[in-house]
C-alpha cells in the first residue's frame, strides 16, 4: 500500500474513534458535571479535529514538484503538525477559563455513576492502543503527522486517566480534585504542543538532520574520493536533502567523475533511507588551497 494512502487509511480510523469517544465523553461530563471530564471530551474532540488537518495536509502534501514548488509539498505536512499544536494551545485555553469559573464557583459533583468509571477505563485502553499504532506506523512509514497525533492521543489517555481518578476522589467528595485535574490536563496538552512544534521548527527552519562526519568518513572510503567536505543536510524527517562537496584527482576523466557522483549518491542514500536527493559538487584541489 502506497505510504500517502496508508497514512490516510490511518488517520481516518482514528477520527472515526476519537469523535465516538469525544462524543461519549462530553455526554458523561454532562451526567457527572465533571470540569475535568469535559476537558477531556474537548481533548478529543480536538483529536478528531487534527485527524482532519492532517487529512487536508497529507492531500496537499501528496501533490508532485511543479513551477512554483520545485522540491515538493512534503514541508506541508509539517505546517499540518504546527496546525495540531494550534488546536492544542486552543483546547488548553477553554479549559483554562472553565477552570478558573470553577475556582470562582465551587461545584459539587453529583453521584458517581459506575458505567461512567467503566466508560473511561474503556477509553484510557483504547486510547493506549491507538497511541501505540500511531507510533508505530509513524516511525515505519517517518511521518512527522502521525507521530504529532501519537503524543496528541497519549495525551489525551492520560487526560482520560486524570479525569478518571478526580471522579474516584468525588466519592470522598474531594471536589477540588476534579479542578486540579483539569489544570494537569491543560499541562500535558500544552507539553505536547511545545513538542510538536519543536520538531517542526527543525524542519521549517532547515536545521542539520544529519552529523555530517559519518557522512565524510562514508564518502571518502568511495574510491577516487580524495576528500569530502561541507556536507549539509536540511528537510523533513522523511524527505531529508544532502548536499556536499568532494575532492578528486586534475586528471580524473569526465566520465570517471560522472561514475563517482553516482556510486557517492548510492551509498548516502543506502546509508540513510531518509534522503531523497543528494547534491554533489566535484573539485580538484583540497579546501584551503590556493586557486581552489
Amino acid at each position: 500500500m502506497d505510504r500517502s494512502v496508508k497514512i490516510k487509511l490511518i488517520f481516518w480510523i482514528t477520527l472515526v474513534l476519537n469523535l465516538a469517544v469525544a462524543g461519549a465523553k462530553l455526554i458523561f461530563a454532562s451526567m457527572t458535571q465533571s470540569l475535568s471530564l469535559f476537558s477531556d471530551g474537548l481533548h478529543s474532540l480536538m483529536d478528531g479535529g487534527s485527524n482532519v488537518v492532517a487529512l487536508i495536509a497529507i492531500k496537499i502534501a501528496e501533490q508532485p514538484p511543479d513551477e512554483d514548488h520545485p522540491y515538493g509539498h512534503r514541508k506541508f505536512e509539517t505546517l499540518g503538525a504546527m496546525a495540531i499544536s494550534g488546536l492544542l494551545c486552543l483546547a488548553s485555553w477553554e479549559i483554562l477559563k472553565s477552570a478558573w469559573g470553577r475556582f470562582i464557583h465551587p461545584v459539587e459533583l453529583p453521584h458517581v455513576r459506575w458505567i461512567v468509571v467503566g466508560g473511561l477505563v474503556f477509553m484510557i485502553i483504547l486510547n493506549l492502543g491507538i497511541t501505540s499504532y500511531e507510533r508505530r506506523w509513524g516511525r515505519r512509514l517517518q511521518s512527522e503527522l502521525l507521530l504529532a497525533d501519537a503524543a496528541h492521543t497519549l495525551s489525551d489517555a492520560l487526560a482520560s486517566g486524570l479525569a478518571l481518578l478526580a471522579l474516584l476522589s468525588a466519592l470522598l467528595r474531594l471536589y477540588w480534585v476534579d479542578t486540579l485535574a483539569a489544570l494537569i490536563i491543560v499541562v500535558l496538552i500544552l507539553r505536547a504542543a511545545y513538542q510538536i512544534v519543536k520538531d517542526s521548527v527543525l524542519t521549517l527552519s532547515d536545521a542539520q538532520r544529519l552529523n555530517p562526519e559519518p557522512i565524510q568518513k562514508l564518502i571518502e572510503g568511495v574510491k577516487g574520493v580524495k576528500n569530502c567536505h561541507m556536507v549539509r543536510s536540511h528537510g523533513p524527517a522523511r524527505d531529508v536533502r544532502v548536499d556536499l562537496h568532494i575532492v578528486v584527482s586534475p586528471e580524473m576523466s569526465a566520465q570517471r567523475a560522472f561514475e563517482i557522483e553516482n556510486e557517492v549518491m548510492r551509498r548516502v542514500k543506502q546509508a540513510y533511507p531518509e534522503v531523497t536527493e543528494v547534491t554533489i559538487r566535484h573539485q580538484t584541489k583540497m579546501p584551503g588551497s590556493p586557486n581552489e
